[in-house]
């Protein structure tokens, strides 16, 4: 943790709840039809400040049941399509932002294709 960086929050623990309400605040300003890609959009700009923050809250938030629910509610799948495709897309994120030159962005339509559903 380094002192200016937005790698504070982790020591208390809630790192991922800051990117849960950033990604949901983001998605419920945006159309109904731009609301994943709004949502990710959020998610990948606090990623491209710290990629490994951004790696050890989203490895955080899989064990995080309540913040998991609130985006599965955000998705318009069923229950189970919801839980798979959310579980898809963070495994997508992690092992894009484990590499040495992380580029979300260019991740951004298969993330979109999974967490609306395209697959």
């Amino acid at each position: 943790m380094r002192e200016g960086t937005k790698t504070v929050p982790l020591a208390e623990g809630r790192l991922e709840e800051g990117i849960v309400k950033r990604a949901i605040a983001a998605a419920e300003g945006a159309p109904p039809d731009e609301r994943v890609r709004t949502g990710l959009e959020a998610v990948i700009a606090f990623a491209e400040t710290d990629p490994a923050a951004a790696r050890t809250a989203l490895s955080e938030l899989r064990g995080d049941h309540v913040s998991l629910a609130r985006l599965e509610s955000c998705l318009r799948q069923g229950a189970e399509r919801a839980t798979l495709a959310l579980g898809a897309a963070i495994q997508v994120a992690l092992t894009e932002l484990a590499s040495p030159t992380p580029d979300l962005r260019g991740r951004l339509p298969e993330l979109e294709r999974w967490l609306e559903g395209g697959w």
